[in-house]
Formats: C-alpha cells, structure tokens, sequence
C-alpha cells in the first residue's frame, strides 16, 4: 500500500480565490476541465447550462491541490502525489446508457 495514500483520503479543501494567483493552479484548473469535457462531455455541458460549472472544476482543481501539497509535505516524490489526484483530473469515462 502506498504510504501516502491516507493524504488522498483525508483531504478536505475548500475553494479558494486567491489560488488563481497561481500560475501552477491555473494550469491544474485548465487540466481538470479539459478533461472534464472531454470525460463527461453531456455532463459538463448541462452543468455549463445550468452555471454550476466553473465552480465545480475550481473545486476539483482546489482539491486536487491540497491533496498534492499535503503528498508532497509528507515527502512524497512529485509522481506520487500526482496518481493520488488522478482522478481529480482525469476523471472516469462515463458509461453510456
């Protein structure tokens, strides 16, 4: 079991704006919803429609962001700390229904 895996599972961020400061979180921001349209293409558009959106991927983005700074204080390599986000910023295909 990898030894950093309990960062991934007690993580509990909350957005904040002042991380779109960051040119680091505004790349991760950019990841998390290129992939997000790409995964989840229907859901990302009703969400788009309904306003609900952009503060859901900067959600994941913050997320995905606590989880690799607390792998990363924890001394976890950087590969590490980035499968721990994986699905934050790939998310899983959808299956069709």
């Amino acid at each position: 079991m990898n030894p950093h895996a309990a960062c991934f599972v007690t993580a509990s961020s909350s957005w904040k704006p002042e991380l779109m400061t960051l040119p680091a979180f505004q790349n991760l921001l950019a990841k998390v919803e290129t992939n997000y349209y790409r995964n989840r293409p229907r859901e990302a558009e009703k969400m788009a429609r309904q306003g609900t959106l952009p503060a859901f991927l900067q959600e994941q983005a913050a997320q995905a962001w606590e989880i690799m700074a607390q792998a990363r204080s924890t001394g976890a390599p950087m590969f590490e700390a980035e499968e721990l986000i994986a699905d934050l910023i790939y998310p899983p295909l959808k299956s069709q229904e």
